[in-house]
């Protein structure tokens, strides 16, 4: 499971979702369901960007202060959702030329996309949706970069929303607490080590947790921490 994220949107929308989980719409920028996206002006060398950062797809963001912008400025009804998958692409350009030769090299056709840019970006996304159930953009220099922090998954089928407030101790998305300085953080995966065990003095699995502070630890022994 990879995660958390956070997906900010308006009450209707929320209502919408939760009745009918995550939808992909694809259109133009700020038509219809799409509300947001590039608009249709040249990006670098002429050419214009795709309608969305990272392709068609529902688009989270790890950081929760970026959902509420997209939330009405509040951070109240914004859920934690996961992923199940493994196959998460991640990137951090800072320069608009950078930024179009990864479109360019992930199929982004800069000729089409100087008459059609719905086409041009479901090129891009379909190329990336076979490499990548999902691809987070980092965003993170000494300053923001470009739009900042932003996941776009192509999958619907693969985000689950977790209430943290009822997971049991040890479930994915339960709190933590390393024993050796009382940091906390949330649990994100499980991983067996099964005949390996005795090479780790006995633990049975290994922990993914990520912390409040110091980020993701992909290696932590259930011995090392304190299942809250």
């Amino acid at each position: 499971m990879w995660g958390p994220i956070y997906h900010g949107t308006s009450l209707e929308n929320r209502e919408k979702i939760e009745r009918y989980g995550f939808e992909i719409f694809y259109g133009s920028e700020r038509d219809g369901n799409v509300r947001h996206g590039y608009i249709d002006q040249p990006y670098c060398d002429g050419i214009p960007p795709p309608i969305h950062h990272l392709g068609f797809g529902v688009y989270f963001t790890t950081v929760l202060a970026i959902a509420k912008q997209f939330n009405d400025g509040t951070g109240k009804n914004i859920p934690t959702y996961f992923i199940d998958s493994n196959r998460v692409g991640v990137i951090n350009f800072g320069a608009n030329t950078t930024m179009m030769k990864w479109w360019i090299k992930n199929g982004f056709d800069p000729r089409i996309a100087k008459t059609d840019r719905i086409t041009a970006t479901r090129l891009l996304t379909d190329n990336l949706k076979n490499q990548f159930d999902a691809v987070w953009y980092k965003g993170k220099g000494i300053r923001r970069l470009l739009d900042g922090d932003q996941i776009c998954v192509y999958y619907p089928d693969l985000i689950y929303q977790v209430d943290k407030s009822m997971s049991a101790p040890g479930d994915i998305g339960s709190k933590v607490i390393r024993k050796s300085d009382g940091m906390k953080g949330f649990l994100l995966q499980r991983r067996s080590l099964a005949e390996y065990s005795p090479y780790h003095n006995g633990e049975k699995e290994y922990l993914t947790i990520k912390w409040t502070k110091g980020g993701i630890d992909h290696n932590v022994y259930p011995s090392q921490v304190r299942f809250a």
